[in-house]
């Protein structure tokens, strides 16, 4: 699927659609496309790449919407002329002028390098291991695809629309908050206030708005050792002290080390990485 500007793979993840719209976006910025051109019809484009009529007709829809291209009655698609009026014009520096000190040193100027910390590393296989001892990850065999698909139907109404598309501001999804309030929390032992519930994007962002609450570079943060690694990467970089204590088969051992900490992260139930409880 071929032509002279446009190759399609039908092997790679994104569709053709996508790959098609994406092409052609970029041979007008590259001004490969000149401005104010046509293209051509959907039907020849079709047959030149041998692939459906509608997929290019999707994908010039896109482009219509994202402003590349504008729509002439009785004529066709054409490159809107307007396009490269708010793209950056990028200097090209001559091969013979010195540029030592002008760019800046990035790394002299970083002041945490969280790459440079001890990180779980999970391999991206695991499906494949007979027993991946790994965490965070989910058998795709048991999503529910079905009742997936129901509720991202009923939420793709306008009524529905309304409502979650709205900035709530300070407010979490009122929906969301119930059934956490209700359904959830109670089977855990958890018993909260809605106004006491706050929606996180996950375990780290949580663990991190913790961090920078009761955290400062005073404090002492007691970790479980072994335990869960990016705890103490989240602590080191507030910063804070972090301060391993020790674990039996019963989980953290309760001793006078604790008396030092400002703080202290446990996992009670099922202690990370032993499981122990």
């Amino acid at each position: 699927m071929s032509h002279p500007l446009f190759h399609l793979d039908a092997g790679l993840s994104a569709s053709l659609q996508q790959q098609l719209r994406q092409q052609i976006a970029q041979a007008i910025l590259a001004k490969h496309i000149p401005l104010d051109s046509p293209l051509p019809s959907s039907r020849k484009l079709a047959k030149q790449l041998n692939i459906a009529r509608n997929t290019v007709v999707l994908a010039y829809d896109h482009l219509l919407d994202d402003g590349y291209l504008v729509a002439k009655e009785r004529s066709g698609y054409y490159v809107n002329p307007n396009i490269l009026e708010n793209s950056v014009v990028v200097e090209s520096i001559p091969a013979d002028r010195d540029t030592s000190g002008q760019a800046p040193d990035w790394q002299q100027r970083f002041k945490l390098r969280p790459t440079l910390q001890s990180n779980i590393i999970k391999p991206a296989d695991w499906q494949q291991y007979d027993y991946p001892f790994i965490y965070g990850q989910f058998d795709p065999n048991l999503f529910p695809t079905n009742h997936w698909r129901e509720c991202c139907k009923d939420n793709v109404s306008v009524p529905a629309i309304r409502s979650w598309a709205a900035d709530h501001f300070v407010d979490d999804d009122p929906m969301l908050i119930e059934q956490l309030h209700t359904r959830i929390l109670p089977r855990r032992g958890v018993w909260a206030d809605p106004q006491e519930i706050l929606i996180t994007v996950g375990t780290q962002h949580g663990l991190y708005m913790l961090a920078k609450l009761l955290l400062n570079q005073d404090s002492v943060m007691g970790i479980e050792n072994p335990g869960y690694v990016d705890v103490r990467n989240i602590a080191s970089i507030n910063p804070a002290q972090v301060k391993p204590l020790p674990v039996d088969d019963e989980g953290l051992i309760i001793s006078d080390a604790i008396k030092d900490c400002d703080c202290v992260y446990t996992t009670p139930s099922h202690q990370y990485p032993t499981t122990v409880t």
